[in-house]
């Protein structure tokens, strides 16, 4: 009989964009893999197309209110107990707190995934405050079950969860990244760009960083120069760091920045570009653009947040600046593009890094050891 794996995660976009790859090989190796979150029609049917069998979770992902939260509570472990997973492997706060509850009760196999530790440890609000109180008592809870493990993406996520909760550092484990397929993502030599172009991709919220990028190209265009900023991104709803889409516009229309919407093809936009920029203050894990710009051979610009320096090694692959330090990063940029030879260099190391540390396989085989260790 085949075992069952069951991902537990906020949205379907989300599963689809950083654990599609992984999943993808667990089918092929022979496991029944369910899927529970939010779909999207068409995210719901690509995946059944695919092998997965997908369980609506009707979860608002960034809802605080306690009534509705209790309901996904409920509907959420009747789901659970009606599949009764060999292995559950939930990613993000609301999912690791529903299933490690569950998990601990029925001493269930429970891996949690934390991809940076997100606005409940970076936001400094009353509400934020308290809810980190409750989150952290209660993993310190479910952690209790001998048969769940927590994996990060960087080492600084680690050590700081195991200094807040508690957990045995035996339980814990760094899996870097998502894992890129390098098939996918190959070595590209640089197109030359006059002007220079520049990819920002992410989801479209004020601490990813977007407008640090826009007001360096402003400042640049009054001096006569500037830069072409291709932006892809995710817009967001309801979410109070959101960029909204008439700032969106607006600085499309001034020619500040390319706006792309939601792309498919990223590769394309990479091997397209000059320089991979995020200038982000969000508690990242290591970001997945920054991996891909990496791989196909690109110089890499970020902020010293979460894991970015996990794949960025000052001067070698691309720079790390400080966080908030806009002068910085402007000065960085410059140098960059200034200076081809030392991004071709840069490119090289960042390809071998991604080699040796970030593939899909890499990934895929500590995912699968651990799943081993504990079933």
């Amino acid at each position: 009989m085949k075992k069952r794996i069951c991902f537990f995660i906020n949205s379907g976009w989300y599963f689809q964009l950083h654990w599609l790859d992984r999943a993808k090989l667990f089918l092929n190796d022979g496991y029944e893999v369910h899927v529970i979150a939010h779909f999207s029609e068409n995210e719901r049917i690509t995946l059944n197309t695919q092998g997965f069998i997908c369980h609506e979770s009707g979860m608002n992902e960034r809802s605080l209110n306690f009534v509705s939260a209790s309901k996904d509570f409920i509907n959420i472990i009747k789901l659970l107990t009606a599949l009764n997973p060999d292995i559950l492997h939930a990613i993000t706060i609301k999912p690791i707190i529903i299933g490690g509850i569950y998990a601990r009760f029925l001493k269930k196999p429970f891996v949690s995934s934390f991809v940076g530790l997100g606005r409940v440890f970076m936001n400094q609000t009353i509400t934020f405050k308290l809810l980190n109180i409750f989150v952290r008592k209660t993993y310190s809870f479910i952690f209790k079950n001998p048969k769940s493990r927590l994996t990060f993406e960087h080492e600084k996520d680690l050590r700081l969860l195991i200094d807040l909760i508690q957990v045995p550092c035996k339980q814990c484990s760094v899996i870097d990244g998502v894992g890129i397929n390098l098939t996918e993502y190959q070595y590209r030599p640089e197109v030359e760009n006059t002007p220079p172009v520049v990819l920002f991709a992410a989801r479209m919220l004020k601490s990813k960083g977007l407008e640090v990028l826009v007001n360096i190209n402003k400042e640049l265009k009054l001096q006569g120069e500037s830069f072409i900023l291709n932006v892809a991104g995710i817009e967001i709803e309801g979410d109070s760091d959101a960029i909204t889409k008439e700032k969106i516009l607006e600085w499309h229309r001034c020619g500040l920045i390319n706006w792309l919407g939601k792309r498919s093809d990223i590769p394309k936009l990479i091997e397209e570009c000059n320089i991979v920029a995020l200038p982000s203050t969000y508690f990242e894990g290591v970001p997945r653009i920054i991996i891909e710009g990496a791989a196909t051979g690109r110089a890499c610009l970020v902020y010293d947040s979460g894991g970015c320096n996990s794949i960025i090694n000052d001067g070698v692959n691309g720079y790390v600046v400080r966080p908030g330090d806009k002068d910085e990063f402007k000065e960085k940029l410059l140098s960059l593009f200034s200076n081809p030879l030392l991004r071709i260099k840069m490119g090289l190391q960042g390809r071998r890094i991604v080699e040796e540390r970030f593939s899909l396989e890499s990934v895929y085989e500590k995912t699968k050891s651990l799943y081993l260790e504990i079933i």
